[in-house]
This record gives structure tokens, sequence and C-alpha cells, in this order.
């Protein structure tokens, strides 16, 4: 049985993570982005990477794991790309201005990247990519994560689900946004089903055995399956030698899992902009994509199926949604938060959990 969920008002939501957030000395225009970040994945309906994680970053904060002040700082720069080292300081902060230089370079040179290392998670990497759409720009992300994954044909967790997105403008009211994980499925969405006590599908992961299992807790133990086999186990290695490896950051077993409350950690992203101007007037742009679109909504569908939805369409519908009728949460999930803020004495005003 599913458990119980409150609807949730976005702003409640923002304002809780907020004061949570500074309680801890997260500086102010940071609690908001790292709130910002964190109701996103909510939003979305990628609830693995939203208000869940708030716990486990505040406590690596407690603990001296994770700076409560984000100071970025440039490592080596060029004109189209630059390195940035965040300090051991909080995911989110780091990628928002890293996606912002990249922005930058794209505008000056018509492509810029930015690399992060010595970074803490940074949530849903849809919100960075997404960041370049106002810009008429497409925006690319690749992070590396804590070893979760075996290699194709292995039994022991070597690689993280090590996640990529591109979100893409359209030109219509909803853009393409792909944003997913190369294993088959997120770690944090095993998470999410063991808070709740809710079996997982078959194929998602192995138990510590090797064994296939639909016990989350199990499946914690174990390691999660590669997303269409060989193919996201590459994808995953690939991904962590462009975030990790390149970087400078952490990778592969070296990696400390968020969740790690004794060991530090260095987690490395690469974030790209691309402005379309660089290559095709805008307004060409629109019109193919719009032709694009068209011939994908259009073409045939599969008996039963009712809509053929865009990448990334499902989310920014749920997200239109609950930015209107609340974000639907957990009630366990709303206990956690509320146990985390009288710990740090902080009052809330969310509905009962």
């Amino acid at each position: 049985m599913a458990e119980e969920v409150v609807r949730v008002p976005v702003e409640q939501l923002l304002e809780a993570c907020r004061r949570i957030l500074e309680s801890v000395g997260v500086p102010p225009e940071q609690a908001q982005i790292t709130a910002e970040v964190v109701v996103e994945g909510d939003l979305r309906g990628v609830e693995s990477h939203g208000i869940l994680r708030l716990p486990a970053y505040v406590h690596r904060v407690q603990k001296g794991l994770m700076k409560a002040v984000t100071e970025v700082k440039t490592v080596v720069e060029r004109s189209a790309t630059v390195l940035l080292d965040a300090g051991g300081g909080f995911g989110q902060v780091a990628g928002v201005y890293a996606m912002e230089r990249a922005i930058e370079k794209a505008r000056q040179n018509g492509a810029g990247v930015a690399a992060v290392r010595n970074a803490n998670h940074f949530g849903v990497a849809a919100y960075y990519a997404m960041r370049a759409l106002p810009h008429r720009m497409i925006g690319m992300v690749a992070s590396n994560a804590a070893p979760s994954m075996a290699a194709w044909g292995g039994a022991a967790p070597v690689l993280g689900t090590n996640p990529i997105c591109v979100a893409i403008p359209t030109g219509l009211d909803v853009d393409i946004v792909l944003d997913m994980a190369s294993s088959q499925v997120a770690r944090g969405k095993i998470r999410l089903a063991a808070v709740k006590g809710e079996p997982i599908p078959a194929g998602w992961a192995l138990d510590a055995a090797g064994r296939p299992t639909q016990d989350p807790q199990e499946a914690l133990k174990g390691t999660l399956m590669p997303m269409g086999g060989p193919k996201g186990y590459g994808l995953a290695l690939v991904v962590d030698v462009l975030a990790g490896v390149m970087t400078g950051a952490d990778f592969s077993v070296r990696m400390a899992s968020v969740h790690d409350l004794e060991h530090p950690t260095s987690v490395g992203f690469v974030m790209q902009a691309v402005d379309i101007s660089a290559f095709i007037p805008w307004e060409e742009f629109t019109a193919r994509m719009r032709e694009l679109v068209d011939i994908v909504r259009g073409s045939p569908r599969a008996p039963g199926v009712e809509r053929i939805y865009l990448p990334g369409e499902i989310e920014w519908l749920k997200a239109q949604e609950r930015r209107q009728a609340g974000v639907p949460v957990a009630r366990s999930v709303l206990r956690e938060l509320e146990a985390l803020a009288k710990e740090l004495g902080v009052r809330l005003e969310l509905p009962a959990a």
C-alpha cells in the first residue's frame, strides 16, 4: 500500500528548507539557492532528489564534512573553459555558479564549459541545464556520484548513477529536458521506497550477493543495475572520466556517499552551454524544432498509448500542477523534516505529519 501524502504549498517548502539551512550556518543567499534546487526535485516528481536529501546535507555540515559557506574558486581558465573548486561546499551553490560561467563563455565564444571539483551532491541535474534555456542556449550537465552500480557483468558497485541532462529550447510552452541516470534507476528512488516501506520493481537492483531483489533494503546493501545493460555501464564510466578524472574530483570507489557521515567527498560535474545563434538563427531553429516536435507527437501510437510526450514534458506538467495545488510529500518525509527542525531548534510552518 502506498504511503499517504500531504500537499504542501511550494513557498512553505522553500521557507522550511531555507530556515533549516540557515540554522546550520548557510548564508541566506546560498540557502535560497539550495532550497530552490531541493524543492525543484519534488516539483518535477523527482522526489528522490528533493527534500528527502536535506537531512543528509545538514548532518554532513554538522559533522564538519561539508562547508556551510560555499566559496567557489577558479583553478584554471581559458576563453571558453573554466575549472572551479567548490572548497567542499554545497553542490547546488557551485552548480548554479558554474552554469552561469558556462553561459557567459558561450555568449562570448558560441560554447562554454565550466567544470567543478571538490563539491557535494547537487540534487536534480535539470535545474542547472534549464538555466541555459532563457538565454536561447542548450544546456548540458554531467555529474559523477558515489559508487552504487556494478560494471556490466560485475556484482559490486564501482560506479555512481552518474546522471546526464540536456535541456533544449523549442520555442513552445514546453522544452526538451532529458534528465536521466546511467543506472536503471536513481539510487534515491530505492532509498525513497525504503523510507515508504514499498517494494521496488524487478530489474532495478541486485542484493549484496549479486542476486536480483525487489526489497529496497537489500538493494541498498547491494548494487543498482545499469540502464540498457552494457550501454548504461559505458555511459557511467565515461561520465566518471569527464566529471571525476578530468576535473581532479573523486571517482569510482574513492567517492563517499552523501549519507556517509565519516568521510568528506569531492563530487565532480561538468556544465556546458551552447549558443544556438552561433550555428543557426534563432527563428530558423525554433521553426525546425516545431516541425520536429510535430513529427514526433503526431507519429502513430502503440496500442493503449493516448499521447506521446517529449523528454521532460511529464515532469514539466507535474511542476505546473504542483505549483498550483501544492507538492505531495510523504508523511514519513515530513516527519523526518520536523524531527530535524526540532533538533536544530527551528520552527516550521508545515502541515501536521
